[in-house]
């Protein structure tokens, strides 16, 4: 059974323990994610099953989009509700003063990561040296924040909703939104509602997988992340090669393509994978002589 399960992660859990608890419910000892949720997020994870496994590497690092409860008056360490608070202030943002920060955050900008993260520095993760009382210095990143939404504020509190590039930091931005208002914040509730083209409208809990009969009507084909990619079909023996990590000449299929190009790959109309056109010269050759 191979696919992709775009779970409703639920808050509480670790990415890689909603994995798991999918992977039982396939028995499929092969099992990933795309785009880790911190444990008191929820929203879309979608989680690959067996070979669909292969093709997280793939996947085009399309927009994410959040909704996003900000407290104002506290700062975490982490910058979430899961955190320690190390700073406290009276002061509150402002109608005004929000609304010109939420638009001063619009567009191409630079954030660094907080500590409280997964990024790696001389292969230690961040979260390791953090929970050790470490701070080291982060290297700036550029973000894209597409479009950012207020959707409720009122003196402590803010609900926003952010369409942001990959590799933003929801809590980061929330710190940096209160900080131009002169004041702190923390995340105190996070769900995501979009990521790799699957909306929150896609997704299914665990509990529904738990109790359904059928879990294979939840299964999406991989395919569906690559639909702008051309389609080929392989008959018996070149499919058996592909399956096998075995290289063939693109003239094999009838066709010529662009080499470097991505390939949806079928056999008798089921997609069987992602294949990489690479042909050169010297593999028509070397298929040429084993072919004579």
């Amino acid at each position: 059974m191979n696919g992709i399960i775009v779970l409703n992660k639920p808050a509480g859990r670790t990415s890689f323990e909603a994995v798991r608890a999918v992977s039982r419910f396939f028995s499929k000892e092969k099992a990933g994610h795309s785009g880790t949720l911190d444990p008191m997020a929820t929203g879309v994870l979608p989680v690959f099953l067996g070979r669909a496994t292969k093709l997280i590497q793939y996947l085009p690092d399309t927009d994410k989009e959040y909704i996003a409860d900000i407290a104002f008056g506290i700062k975490t360490d982490t910058g979430d509700r899961e955190g320690k608070p190390v700073s406290s202030s009276d002061t509150r943002p402002n109608e005004k003063d929000w609304y010109a920060s939420v638009q001063a955050h619009f567009g191409e900008q630079t954030q660094i990561p907080p500590m409280y993260s997964a990024i790696k520095k001389n292969g230690v993760p961040l979260y390791d040296m953090a929970r050790q009382g470490k701070t080291i210095d982060r290297e700036p990143r550029t973000i894209i924040v597409s479009d950012i939404e207020t959707l409720d504020f009122a003196s402590d509190k803010a609900r926003i909703r952010v369409r942001c590039s990959a590799g933003t930091y929801i809590r980061t931005l929330a710190e940096d939104l209160a900080s131009q208002c002169g004041c702190f914040a923390y995340l105190k509730g996070l769900e995501r509602i979009y990521a790799c083209g699957f909306s929150i409208k896609d997704a299914v809990t665990l509990e529904e997988l738990e109790v359904a009969e059928d879990k294979e009507k939840f299964l999406i084909e991989p395919s569906a992340l690559f639909t702008d990619y051309p389609s080929v079909e392989l008959d018996e023996n070149l499919a058996r090669l592909f399956l096998n990590g075995f290289v063939f000449p693109v003239s094999r299929l009838g066709k010529e393509y662009e080499t470097g190009l991505l390939i949806n790959v079928y056999k008798e109309n089921k997609y069987i994978g992602l294949g990489t056109i690479t042909d050169t010269a010297e593999l028509k050759k070397l298929w040429q002589a084993e072919e004579a």
